[in-house]
């Protein structure tokens, strides 16, 4: 292969690599270093699979970006919102489930930022199953910005896993 195509393919790799986290702080996708341990109510979780086998009593689906979005960020919040609105209506109108859309950067948002430990952006789901609430990163969202049937069917899936519906 000659040098030309090797320094095309690096810089579309490089391209790649830096779309995917341009938008994410170093550990947007990451939970803290407490995951799995108790902290107070609430407790980490990595995977779905780890959450009580019971249907949630609620389910706040938390989105957090920087001041300054890029096209992936906006997906996820448009996506997000389609998905909530179109599979979701009755649970959002019942309070069975609820979304926040929160700027990291901003000062009154500080405090679900450590709380979530966020530092990019990010989607989490604050689940309530048996009066603990579970925290759970969603960070492969971020693989389908770019594909809008991909990203709601995933999520569209885990929802319906907590809170029933579509």
């Amino acid at each position: 292969m000659s040098n030309k195509i090797v320094w095309q393919w690096f810089g579309l790799v490089l391209l790649v690599v830096l779309g995917l986290t341009a938008c994410s702080g170093t550990n947007s996708t990451i939970p803290p270093p407490t995951a799995n341990i108790s902290t107070g109510s609430s407790r980490w979780v990595n995977d779905f699979s780890e959450l009580p086998k019971a249907m949630a009593s609620h389910v706040e689906v938390v989105y957090f970006h920087r001041s300054v979005r890029c096209e992936a960020c906006l997906n996820a919040e448009s996506y997000t919102r389609e998905t909530l609105t179109k599979y979701f209506a009755d649970q959002m109108q019942n309070g069975i489930l609820s979304l926040q859309v929160l700027d990291m950067e901003k000062p009154e948002n500080a405090v679900l930022v450590k709380k979530f430990d966020a530092s990019g952006s990010a989607l989490y789901l604050s689940v309530l199953i048996q009066g603990t609430e579970y925290l759970v990163p969603n960070p492969d969202i971020w693989f389908y910005t770019s594909n809008k049937y991909l990203f709601v069917d995933t999520l569209k899936k885990k929802l319906a896993s907590l809170v029933g519906g579509s």
